[in-house]
């Protein structure tokens, strides 16, 4: 199963992800940036920060090639389960 590494972009800062997570293919990697950046926004908000709604992950292959970039924002105005 490929692995895939969820860095994330906040500004020009890029906090780069060590371990990845392994994962079987696109969807699969959407499911988890949606879960992940919505686990994010939620820990900010309860503890009194504002949600960063201007990150992004930069999802790279173990190639190190971008696959996918998954602006924060889409979380926040996504719900329910994703196919």
């Amino acid at each position: 199963m490929p692995r895939y590494f969820f860095n994330v972009r906040d500004g020009q800062q890029l906090n780069e992800d060590p371990e990845g997570i392994d994962l079987d293919g696109l969807s699969a990697v959407e499911n988890e940036a949606m879960t992940s950046a919505k686990e994010i926004i939620a820990e900010a908000l309860l503890s009194g920060r504002p949600a960063p709604l201007g990150h992004s992950f930069e999802i790279i292959d173990e190639e190190g090639n971008m696959i996918l970039e998954f602006l924060f924002a889409r979380a926040a105005h996504e719900t329910g389960p994703q196919p």
